[in-house]
């Protein structure tokens, strides 16, 4: 896969959604669903059993985004 910008931006209407351009999305309970932070590729279709997580932190979801986007 090409250079990737491991920028995470904040979406500027749900706070707790952040988005990085060819790595994906990192979704908070309160946004998403219960049970920690959520990461969906972009490079998966955008259902609900693509999602990867729980993960106790927000760091630690978008560490695991950023490992899956350099394998991919």
């Amino acid at each position: 896969m090409t250079e990737k910008n491991m920028f995470w931006e904040q979406d500027g209407i749900d706070r707790g959604w952040y988005y990085a351009r060819n790595i994906g999305s990192v979704r908070s309970a309160v946004s998403w669903k219960p049970g920690g932070w959520w990461f969906l590729a972009e490079w998966l279709p955008d259902t609900e059993e693509h999602d990867i997580g729980p993960f106790k932190t927000k760091a630690a979801a978008m560490a695991e985004a950023e490992r899956l986007a350099a394998q991919h």
